[in-house]
């Protein structure tokens, strides 16, 4: 897989991320111990940082799958799971998007998504589809505020929680 390095403002970063990096993403997770709390039910574990670095949907391979990690400067703010070509090619799901508590609010995650946007439409992506718990209010405005739409709705279980989660997709070549 390509090593991802993309330059933001004011010392932010997107680079790649591996399982080297365990360390730094286990920390970051439980910085964001509020998403996993509303999301599963309980705090990060292993296994959860493990899947970030391992789930794939079917009929895909790691080559298909990018962990990137935000940075400022040298320390990890936030990660983003991608595997591209999903569930149809020049469809681009985003599986994960996490960003530190106190890096929220700032505009960082608008200009992640727009960065990452130019560089997945540069590899062909038509569009990024993405999976958001109706109960997460932010997310469900900061992803409806940058153009996704729902496309259908599913139920979902996660560690000791049940969710109704919207499909959402964005058409990047729009």
């Amino acid at each position: 897989m390509e090593t991802i390095n993309i330059n933001l403002t004011n010392g932010y970063s997107i680079k790649s991320l591996c399982a080297d990096d365990f360390n730094i993403v286990k920390e970051l997770c439980e910085k964001c111990s509020d998403y996993y709390l509303l999301i599963e039910g309980v705090l990060p574990s292993k296994k959860d940082v493990d899947e970030i670095f391992i789930d794939l949907p079917p009929n895909k391979s790691y080559e298909d799958k990018y962990v990137l990690g935000i940075f400022k400067y040298d320390e990890l703010a936030g990660i983003v799971d991608i595997v591209r070509d999903f569930p149809d090619a020049g469809e681009w799901m985003l599986g994960l998007m996490l960003i530190k508590i106190d890096e929220r609010g700032n505009g960082l995650g608008r200009n992640v998504h727009r960065a990452l946007s130019e560089w997945a439409s540069n590899l062909g992506a038509k569009s990024f589809r993405i999976g958001v718990v109706i109960d997460n209010h932010k997310a469900m405005k900061f992803w409806s505020n940058l153009g996704y739409k729902k496309i259908k709705e599913v139920d979902m279980e996660f560690t000791a929680k049940k969710h109704t989660v919207n499909v959402m997709r964005l058409q990047l070549d729009e």
